[in-house]
């Protein structure tokens, strides 16, 4: 017991006061008398008393005064002494996911966690650190709760050896659960938890694609390891929004980072797809897959237009480039769907850029075209995207119209004397929408008949779809120095000590001492 005010307790001098006030009245006056025996009888026969000190009563108001003033002064019942307030730093990296028979190593952790603080008092504060991915805290009932601290995920966010140093104190204890994975020391400083245990770990540590879209074609480059004692046969399996593909198996030498190649074709629809690595064994399953999110193909709706003199080649060469993007040919009407226009001469009104359009010596404004007769084919664009790598050397052009090409990038030149080079072929439009125009029609040259030219078709109807939208990866992020379960940091467990009591106000019962004793001097007389 301790008195916070203890001076208070000069009011404890009150008390002879209170004695002198107790005493019964002296009389003001004496009178002699010769019938004193008749008045005592008669004083015996009414029951009365003379004026007196109660000595009951009296202790009963010194006690209600005593206690009053002690209630005064503070009384506190001091407690046991300890720390009063606990900081869980809870591991939530991404290898807590490691399984353990039936559950994993976080929820070994978390489990814990509930039962410990449950067993608190009331008066522990109680804050939980989440350290795998963003650091997040939780604090009072959240904490006891456990509430939304996420599954495991991401690399360790801090280092638990330096934060449970500075979150010790002397009314603090830190009490860390850990797997010891991708750590160099565990924390000295508080209670330990080691959960999990080591185990064989395939992974796939790093994810590359090359997306041909609006084609088909999608590559997959995946870097894997596996993390165990020695070689070991796998798996990888593709799902979802690609053609069937068969498991291809793979040897994994031991950690030794390996990369598998996929060249996939992807479905029109789009929808999910998942990349897969199966290790007999492994405890980490996690890790083991990429999962994205493919957007659908155009797949788109081709129609042609071509005046009176185009020969058979326009169509020909849309119906060619429907089949390989799985798109099809529609006639070309008032009110049709169309994706992409493929024009062969006349006059039309299309705005150059703001229309997917493949066009050969199409007009799109009023000024006659003034025919350029055999117009000298002088190079074109070797390391663009349209041309890089095609042999375009034998193209022979009968009759150009420089009319029909509006502005934009060429990617075609020819020689025209006192002029030097002049465009034959440009790319209207920005990386999102584009179209593309040559200044002769196909019947005029000898394009159609190139071995480049159904690549050169192929590139055109890419160029005017223009970038491919970013993939949408579903599956985290694969965190570094979390794959090798058996490179952990072992340590001995360490409980909690024993929290303190807090010190316990004791006016109130003084005040209620104080009451009784005053309760029961009414009672007598």
């Amino acid at each position: 017991m301790s008195l916070t005010h203890a001076a208070h307790l000069w009011w404890l001098l009150l008390l002879p006061l209170l004695y002198w006030l107790a005493l019964p009245p002296r009389p003001r006056q004496q009178a002699w008398t010769a019938h004193l025996v008749q008045w005592q009888l008669a004083q015996r026969a009414l029951r009365q008393k003379p004026p007196r000190l109660s000595g009951l009563r009296f202790l009963l108001l010194a006690l209600a005064c005593a206690a009053a003033v002690m209630a005064h002064a503070g009384p506190v019942w001091l407690g046991t002494p300890g720390p009063t307030r606990l900081v869980v730093l809870l591991d939530a990296s991404a290898s807590m996911a490691a399984r353990d028979g039936d559950r994993s190593a976080f929820d070994a952790a978390t489990a814990a966690v509930r039962q410990q603080v449950a067993a608190l008092p009331e008066h522990v504060e109680v804050t939980v650190l989440r350290c795998g991915g963003d650091l997040v805290r939780r604090h009072g009932p959240s904490a006891r709760a456990l509430h939304d601290v996420g599954r495991p995920s991401g690399a360790l966010a801090v280092d638990l050896e330096q934060l449970a140093a500075a979150a010790t104190r002397a009314d603090t204890v830190v009490w860390t659960l850990t797997d010891g994975q991708g750590q160099t020391r565990l924390p000295s400083k508080g209670a330990l938890t080691c959960v999990g245990r080591p185990g064989p770990n395939a992974a796939i540590v790093a994810v590359r694609t090359v997306d041909r879209w609006p084609l088909p074609g999608f590559g997959v480059a995946l870097d894997v390891v596996s993390c165990t004692g020695g070689a070991r046969t796998g798996e990888v399996r593709v799902t979802g929004a690609v053609h069937d593909e068969p498991p291809l198996s793979i040897e994994l030498e031991p950690r030794t980072v390996q990369t598998v190649s996929l060249d996939l074709e992807r479905l029109a629809k789009g929808g999910p797809l998942e990349v897969r690595l199966h290790v007999a064994g492994d405890v980490l399953p996690d890790d083991d897959v990429w999962q994205v999110e493919l957007p659908p193909l155009p797949a788109p709706r081709i129609a042609v237009l071509a005046d009176a003199e185009a020969g058979p080649y326009a169509k020909v060469a849309a119906e060619t480039l429907a089949q390989e993007v799985e798109g099809k040919v529609v006639k070309a009407a008032a009110g049709a769907e169309v994706g992409l226009l493929l024009v062969d001469g006349g006059a039309m009104a299309l705005v150059p850029g703001r229309t997917r359009a493949i066009c050969f010596g199409s007009q799109f404004d009023q000024r006659a075209p003034v025919p350029w007769l055999e117009p000298q084919f002088a190079d074109w664009d070797r390391g663009g995207a349209l041309t890089a790598g095609l042999d375009l050397s034998e193209l022979r052009v009968h009759c150009a119209f420089r009319e029909t090409l509006p502005q934009g990038q060429p990617f075609l030149w020819a020689e025209e004397p006192g002029q030097g080079r002049v465009p034959l072929a440009v790319v209207a439009g920005d990386e999102n929408l584009a179209s593309v125009h040559f200044g002769f029609r196909l019947q005029d040259s000898n394009l159609p008949l190139l071995p480049a030219f159904p690549q050169l078709l192929r590139r055109a109807f890419v160029r005017s779809y223009g970038a491919a939208a970013k993939l949408q990866v579903r599956s985290p992020a694969v965190a570094a120095g979390e794959q090798d379960l058996e490179a952990r940091v072992a340590g001995a467990d360490r409980p909690l000590p024993p929290f303190g009591t807090p010190d316990r106000e004791m006016g109130a019962w003084s005040l209620l001492l104080g009451l009784v004793a005053l309760a029961l001097r009414g009672f007598l007389r």
